[in-house]
């Protein structure tokens, strides 16, 4: 069996296009706007990028930052802290669902 993320198909993203070509424009406008710099340089949005990516699990979106992260002069050092910075917050986020458990068990006087 094949694997289900193929590692070529980061190149044939842009090929989504031919199935609504209008609304393709509309999302690369907004892509690409999203990424210029601004109040963040892009090296900061491109790391923004792979800690996304990595917290939606997107092997896609996880090579692609990678590989621009790289491009800016970025290493594993600057991926890994970034990394790191996600995964606490994917784990303090888990912990903040707990109140949810936490007010139940508070009405329910257990």
């Amino acid at each position: 069996m094949t694997a289900y993320f193929d590692d070529q198909d980061l190149a044939h993203f842009g090929d989504l296009k031919a199935h609504h070509p209008e609304l393709w424009s509309v999302f690369e406008r907004y892509y690409g706007a999203a990424f210029q710099p601004g109040l963040l340089t892009k090296r900061e949005k491109v790391l923004i990028g792979f800690a996304v990516s990595l917290s939606e699990k997107c092997p896609y979106c996880i090579h692609s930052y990678t590989s621009q992260a790289q491009s800016l002069g970025m290493g594993m050092e600057h991926l890994a802290e970034a990394a790191h910075a996600a995964a606490s917050l994917r784990a303090g986020i888990t912990m903040a669902h707990a109140l949810v458990a936490h007010n139940v068990d508070k009405q329910s006087g257990m």
